[in-house]
């Protein structure tokens, strides 16, 4: 798709842990900086804090028509589907897709999201797809 995103993230200060919770549109620093502060005013608990992680296109399934593409464009879609990958107490944001199906073929490309245990191939926890929200 013709937009950016960025993938907005809480961290827990004590200990270390960050994770993906929303999306946002790529908007000017200003728009941005006042959106993590209403954000991070609305948490409750003062050892958190959200802030901008990885920025991304947004993925659609491969052969659409520019057409198609042009018109999906000029939504706005509150969810979307990434693929992340655990780093110990991290998550990265690998792939930004709007549809889970085109989110769960990026995850089955990726070698390392299977492992072999006894002979048998079982799916990597450290790989997984999660549906995030749209924040404004």
């Amino acid at each position: 798709m013709a937009k950016t995103f960025v993938i907005v993230k809480l961290r827990n200060l004590l200990t270390g842990e960050e994770r993906a919770v929303k999306y946002s549109c790529e908007s000017d620093e200003i728009s941005r900086k006042r959106l993590l502060e209403r954000m991070n005013a609305s948490l409750k608990e003062g050892n958190c804090e959200f802030f901008f992680g990885e920025r991304m296109y947004m993925h659609l399934l491969p052969g659409l028509s520019e057409d198609t593409v042009r018109e999906l464009s000029a939504r706005m879609y509150h969810t979307a589907y990434v693929v992340c990958k655990r780093k110990g107490k991290r998550e990265e944001v690998l792939y930004l897709a709007l549809l889970k199906d085109s989110a769960l073929r990026f995850k089955a490309s990726i070698p390392a999201a299977i492992k072999r245990e006894k002979g048998r191939e079982i799916p990597n926890p450290d790989y997984f797809v999660k549906e995030l929200s749209l924040c404004l």
